[in-house]
């Protein structure tokens, strides 16, 4: 193998599910406490409201981190 094909290997293994993690529980910690009260207003809607800001919160995670993959992924060199 190859030097960038071990590069981009630990991209897909180790860095974007790390940064997928990293990001949603940035967005999600402080979304939480943040959007209890509204949750208590809405009754019966509560929990597919919770439902509905994890996963967009998991969607932003997954966007962000494959840009932030993107930026990182090696280019092929011209010789």
């Amino acid at each position: 193998m190859n030097k960038a094909n071990i590069v981009k290997a630990v991209i897909v293994l180790v860095v974007f599910p790390v940064f997928v993690h990293l990001i949603f529980t940035v967005v999600n910690l402080p979304l939480r406490p943040a959007l209890a009260p509204v949750l208590e207003m809405a009754g019966s809607w509560s929990e597919l409201l919770d439902k509905g800001v994890v996963v967009v919160a998991f969607l932003v995670a997954v966007g962000v981190s494959a840009a932030i993959c993107r930026r990182l992924w090696p280019s092929p060199t011209v010789k």
